[in-house]
């Protein structure tokens, strides 16, 4: 039996994720610092794509519906997309030679002998695009400039009907403790808002959101040709705290109702096209910690989450309306993750604060979808397979699932607002309480 040669394999690995979409035919667009593209996963239909890679590092992941489990480099690009999955047992090897006979590679054998598709041209290195990301401020800048523009945001009569209405129930002191603002709708309501936090002495640079754009036919050399100003318009904006009750990033409701409906409050320096801008950073995707509001009135930044509230058990659920709703009608702390695929930031908090208790309550159409050809949202539940075998690898946590008819709502928060109660499920022996 022959193995390939380190050589090969060498070679392939150095090769890029966006050499190799390109090659696949992908249509592939930059949006800051990374590149934006179709999601390989054949079965993973996208009404845009959402698949994003960094510049930087070069790591691509699928964020659509949260996320379908297809992340990683060159390798596992290649075999998401000819295999709709990765396996390093079953799919290194194939993906490696399928990689080299794609870009004109010479596969090279242990016992000497040589592979190639010679109907393609020889391969020659790109260069690689030199980005350097922007870190963002510390989270305690994040925060008081955060917390300082929340107070001079508006809050329009429109957005605190939606707050107050039957669908979220949130009371006017939730809403003022959380920080629910609306974004400014006009230029000029944005900038005086920045201008003010620039003459108080806040620190905007690298918070992400913010950033300097070049006034049109401005020398990039020229401060002068620069301004500050935010990004994103959409509805409102939504405060993620990290555990220590520091607001750290900010989401945007969009305007939109079936695509991208949450999108980051970020800014990470551009220049492509028209779009010149710089001093901001990307905002990354965080977890939001959560408590109940008379908690939350209390916790001051910088203070261990330890320090205000038991932390024995813990509810992790998906976004962030939900899980302010849920927290305040539970009495209980709460991790809301950005997407159930991103969910390997909350594993090391669980350790940090000696959790014994753990329940994942993940919207009820990973289990039952009519829409969907397999009766469920598949990439929900591979993700929520994924995160519950992490979890059961932890011996000191009891981890149990919360599930429900999905007649009485799609999420826990629409359960729970029709004084109804899940179904608990032990994730490690299966039985059901």
């Amino acid at each position: 039996m022959k193995f390939i040669s380190e050589e090969t394999i060498e070679l392939v690995k150095s090769i890029s994720v966006y050499e190799v979409a390109d090659n696949l035919g992908l249509h592939i667009k930059q949006v800051g610092t990374y590149w934006n593209v179709e999601c390989p996963n054949p079965d993973h239909c996208e009404k845009e794509p959402q698949t994003y890679i960094s510049m930087s590092t070069g790591y691509f992941k699928c964020y659509s519906g949260g996320g379908c489990g297809a992340d990683g480099f060159a390798i596992q690009f290649f075999s998401w997309h000819q295999f709709g999955r990765y396996s390093p047992k079953e799919d290194f090897i194939r993906s490696v030679v399928g990689i080299a006979r794609l870009m004109g590679i010479p596969v090279k054998y242990s016992d000497g002998s040589i592979s190639q598709d010679t109907t393609r041209p020889a391969y020659i290195p790109k260069e690689k695009p030199n980005i350097v990301e922007i870190p963002a401020a510390s989270p305690d800048i994040c925060d008081q400039t955060y917390r300082r523009f929340l107070d001079l945001c508006p809050v329009f009569d429109e957005h605190l009907e939606e707050w107050l209405g039957p669908k979220r129930q949130y009371t006017k002191e939730q809403v003022e403790v959380i920080g629910l603002r609306s974004v400014p709708k006009t230029i000029d309501q944005a900038r005086e808002i920045v201008d003010t936090l620039i003459s108080e002495g806040y620190q905007i640079e690298r918070v992400p959101g913010f950033t300097q754009y070049l006034r049109k036919d401005g020398n990039l050399e020229n401060d002068q040709d620069w301004y500050w100003l935010i990004v994103g318009m959409g509805k409102y904006y939504i405060p993620i705290r990290d555990d220590m009750g520091r607001i750290i990033r900010l989401r945007i409701r969009t305007n939109f109702e079936d695509k991208k409906k949450y999108i980051w409050f970020s800014s990470a320096p551009m220049n492509k096209g028209k779009i010149i801008r710089r001093g901001g950073a990307g905002a990354g995707a965080h977890v939001n910690v959560i408590v109940p509001s008379k908690l939350m009135a209390l916790w001051k930044p910088g203070t261990e989450i330890t320090n205000i509230i038991n932390v024995k058990k813990v509810l992790i659920i998906e976004g962030e309306h939900k899980g302010y709703i849920v927290s305040e009608l539970l009495n209980m702390l709460v991790i809301s993750i950005p997407g159930v695929g991103n969910f390997r930031d909350v594993i090391p908090l669980l350790k940090k604060w000696g959790i014994q208790e753990v329940a994942i309550a993940y919207d009820v159409d990973a289990f039952f979808d009519e829409k969907k050809k397999t009766g469920k949202n598949e990439n929900v539940y591979k993700q929520l397979v994924r995160f519950g075998k992490a979890l059961i690898s932890e011996e000191n946590i009891h981890s149990e699932l919360w599930v429900w008819n999905p007649d009485d709502g799609k999420g826990l928060d629409d359960l729970i607002l029709s004084k109804k109660l899940p179904t608990i499920k032990n994730l490690r022996t299966k039985e059901r309480f």
